[in-house]
């Protein structure tokens, strides 16, 4: 499922991104980053993937900026949505293990600054049972492992 961004789109998630990192950063809290580029470019390319899937799941994303580790970046249908985002094609979910605000699926999106690619989505209880490998106590999984997106349109609402 592809989702076009355009020039807002990138001031909006450069504008959250830099508040994000400087909140965080204030108070301790690490950039949990997976890769060489700096910590702005994963914080704005993170919120390009929430946005995109907002767009695509017609719902209203959280782009709150008061301090916060974690916890979800959208819901749907009643569900918590934790969206991770990636830069590689390759595309592959990391989730590290946090006892604290649990979603309940996460959803994997490419960003190529201009478009935004969902690949896929697992139940978060599927984690550990779909991870080819772990490292430093985060789970991995292949985008091609992930349910598709088009699933998402059959759920039912939570608690029905």
């Amino acid at each position: 499922m592809q989702i076009f961004l355009g020039p807002g789109d990138m001031a909006v998630a450069t504008t959250i991104a830099a508040i994000r990192q400087g909140v965080n950063r204030e108070v301790g809290i690490a950039n949990r980053k997976a890769g060489p580029q700096d910590p702005i470019t994963t914080d704005i390319v993170g919120v390009l993937g929430e946005l995109a899937f907002a767009r695509w799941a017609n719902v209203c994303p959280d782009f709150t900026t008061h301090l916060r580790s974690g916890g979800c970046d959208a819901t749907y249908l009643g569900y918590a949505v934790d969206v991770k985002a990636t830069r590689s094609p390759a595309g592959v979910l990391y989730v590290d293990a946090r006892p604290n605000k649990q979603p309940d699926l996460y959803v994997l999106v490419h960003v190529d600054y201009a478009t935004a690619n969902l690949l896929g989505w697992c139940w978060a209880h599927e984690v550990s049972m779909r991870s080819y490998s772990r490292v430093d106590g985060a789970d991995r999984i292949r985008h091609a492992e992930l349910n598709d997106m088009r699933r998402l349109f059959h759920l039912a609402p939570k608690g029905a």
